[in-house]
């Protein structure tokens, strides 16, 4: 891929998710809420500890930064970075909201680090590797910027058949909505597939790598409408214009989709998502 078509598909991706920026900035605490089963190994294969200074990668509205921010304490810090300036206002001011001040907000492409060689002690990247149109130039980037013998770890979803959402969402997206459910370069499970992680981090000049597989099977209360969230965050900019009886179309296609799902009086979703490990 040359430099320029790197360059246009960089733009397209910050203009759309800017577009998003707004519902995942009051969907944030809902989705702290549900963080931790990919916060809590992320952090720990990327080894961040007291005093550490960190680096956080597409940092969105403000997880995983955010939690590691008590964690390496005031000898340490978190710089949360991000390629969308209006999804990283809003991890700012949450970070004030906590009282946090061993934070720093950058706005930052992955590819394009501004931060001086051997300069944080770990890397973490949830679910934004797969975002970048040029993955191994993020993870040399990131190599770069850590310091020897130091980690990176990047949390992406795993294969599209292994997490029941997308199937679900996507296909409603598709067939009922008429909405191309990768616009705007979403391509959540681009890098889902075993290996697909240790490509990137091995092209990226780490000295070391390997792979950690994160299964979940979460019930769910059908009447809860829990796909609604998700709705906001990938298409918010178009639910705002979109008439009521579209709305309930769309809740009416999920509901009926998510049936098939049902184990007991729960639905029943399979997760997956994989962490890569790179050692620099």
């Amino acid at each position: 891929m040359s430099m320029d078509e790197a360059t246009r598909q960089r733009d397209e991706t910050r203009e759309n998710w800017a577009l998003r920026a707004g519902q995942w900035n009051e969907q944030a605490d809902h989705l702290a809420k549900l963080a931790h089963g990919l916060n809590n190994p992320l952090i720990a294969a990327a080894g961040v500890s007291v005093g550490h200074h960190v680096l956080d990668l597409a940092s969105g509205v403000g997880e995983p930064a955010l939690s590691m921010s008590p964690l390496v304490g005031p000898a340490g810090s978190v710089t949360a970075t991000d390629l969308v300036a209006e999804m990283l206002a809003g991890a700012e001011r949450r970070a004030g909201d906590k009282g946090l001040t061993n934070m720093r907000f950058q706005v930052a492409p992955m590819e394009e680090l501004p931060f001086d060689d051997d300069s944080f002690d770990a890397l973490t990247c949830r679910i934004g590797l797969m975002y970048t149109p040029a993955p191994e130039r993020a993870a040399a980037q990131a190599r770069r910027v850590l310091r020897p013998g130091c980690r990176a770890a990047f949390l992406v979803w795993g294969p599209k058949a292994d997490n029941s959402q997308f199937i679900v969402v996507d296909r409603v997206l598709s067939e009922v909505a008429g909405i191309d459910p990768h616009e705007g370069a979403f391509t959540p499970t681009r890098l889902g597939d075993e290996g697909a992680l240790n490509e990137v981090l091995q092209a990226g000049g780490f000295s070391a790598w390997e792979e950690q597989a994160l299964r979940f099977s979460p019930r769910v209360d059908l009447a809860s409408n829990f796909w609604r969230p998700q709705l906001a965050l990938r298409i918010g900019d178009r639910l705002a214009i979109m008439p009521e009886a579209e709305k309930r179309r769309i809740d009416d296609a999920m509901r009926e989709a998510y049936v098939d799902l049902l184990d007991g009086d729960r639905v029943q979703l399979q997760v997956h998502a994989r962490i890569g490990l790179g050692t620099a």
